[in-house]
C-alpha cells in the first residue's frame, strides 16, 4: 500500500462516516477552536531527568484534529498536544523528537517513509544517546482499525466475519512485528527507558450508543477486538521485555459512549476535538498520566 493510502486510511472512513451524517452541532465546522495553550510545566522531582526524548507511533500518538500541528508534522497530522508533547513538557525535556504520522504501520518504524514519502524510518530518530523512547503503533497493521470500523458501520454483517475470522491472524503478526520495533529500539539505544504505549477505548464495555453509530449486533465483536489488540501489545512488550502502559483499563467509563467523560470520538466530533475515532485532549492528556506514572515508578 502506498504511503498516501496508509496516512489517508483513517482519514477516508472518518470522511465517509461523517458524510454519512446529517449536519448537527456536534460536526466539525469550517473553523474550529484552539485550546488555549498551557504553561510548560516544570518536570517534578519524581520524574527522571531526560535529555534526549523520541515519540514513535500512529495516529494515536500524533494526535490528528487536536490543536494545532508541530511545525514540520503537517503532513502526519501530528499536534503540539499530543501526549508525547505533554510528556515531553512535563518531564523538561532538553531535545524532544516526534515522529508519529498518521497511519503508520511498525513498517513505516523500521523501513524507507516512516509514513511519509522520501521520509527516513521513525527509527531513525533513535541515537545512540536518547534516554527515553515511547512507542504507540500496531493498530494499522494488516489495515485493522481502518477495515474494523469499515466492517462494522456498514450494518451489512460483515462485522462479526472479519471481528472473528481476519483480525486473530492479522493480530498473530502484529505481535511479532511490534516485538521487532521493540528490539531494534533497544539495539539503537541500549541505555533508554523504552515504553509501549497502548490504545484508549473507543468502544464501552458493553453495548454501544448513537454517537459511534456502531449497531448493536456488532458492538460486542468490535469491543473483543480492541481487547485484543491490548492483548497483542502487551504479548508484544513481554516478549521483547519492555514495559507496557495500557490504558485499556484506564479508560473504561471514558469509551466514546461517555459523553463529557469521553476520551475518544465515535463518527460524530465535538468542538474540532480530535477526528473521528481517535482521542480527544482530554484522552491525550490521561495517556500522558498514564506514561508519567509508569517514568515515575
Amino acid at each position: 500500500m502506498s504511503w498516501r493510502a496508509r496516512i489517508a486510511g483513517v482519514a477516508v472512513v472518518v470522511t465517509a462516516l461523517l458524510a454519512a451524517c446529517s449536519s448537527t452541532p456536534d460536526d466539525p465546522g469550517p473553523t474550529r477552536s484552539t485550546p488555549t495553550a498551557s504553561p510548560t510545566p516544570m518536570r517534578t522531582p519524581d520524574l527522571p531527568t531526560v535529555r534526549s526524548y523520541v515519540a514513535l507511533g500512529d495516529s494515536f500518538t500524533a494526535g490528528p484534529g487536536l490543536a494545532d500541528l508541530r511545525k514540520g508534522g503537517e503532513l502526519c497530522l501530528r499536534s503540539d498536544h499530543n501526549w508525547p508533547s505533554l510528556v515531553a513538557r512535563r518531564l523538561d525535556a532538553r531535545s524532544f523528537t516526534d515522529v508519529s504520522c498518521a497511519g503508520a504501520t511498525t513498517h513505516d518504524v523500521l523501513q524507507k517513509g516512516g509514513g511519509l514519502v522520501g521520509a527516513p524510518p521513525q527509527l531513525a530518530a533513535v541515537r545512540t544517546g536518547t534516554d527515553l523512547v515511547t512507542v504507540g503503533i500496531g493498530g494499522n497493521d494488516g489495515n485493522l482499525f481502518a477495515s474494523l470500523i469499515s466492517a462494522c458501520t456498514r450494518g451489512q454483517g460483515a462485522c462479526a466475519p472479519f471481528s472473528r475470522d481476519s483480525a486473530p491472524t492479522i493480530l498473530r503478526q502484529t505481535v511479532s512485528d511490534i516485538a521487532t520495533v521493540l528490539d531494534d529500539v533497544r539495539a539503537r539505544a541500549p541505555e533508554a527507558t523504552v515504553l509501549l504505549v497502548g490504545y484508549l477505548r473507543i468502544m464501552p464495555s458493553s453495548g454501544t450508543c448513537p454517537t459511534i453509530g456502531i449497531p448493536a449486533a456488532d458492538a460486542a465483536a468490535v469491543a473483543a477486538t480492541e481487547a485484543a489488540l491490548d492483548q497483542t501489545l502487551a504479548d508484544a512488550a513481554r516478549q521483547a521485555r519492555v514495559p507496557y502502559v495500557s490504558m485499556r483499563r484506564v479508560s473504561r467509563g471514558h469509551d466514546a459512549c461517555a459523553g463529557a467523560r469521553a476520551w475518544t470520538n465515535g463518527r460524530t466530533v465535538r468542538d474540532a476535538d480530535g477526528i473521528a475515532f481517535h482521542p480527544r485532549l482530554a484522552g491525550m492528556k490521561a495517556v500522558a498520566r498514564a506514561v508519567e506514572a509508569e517514568l515515575a515508578r
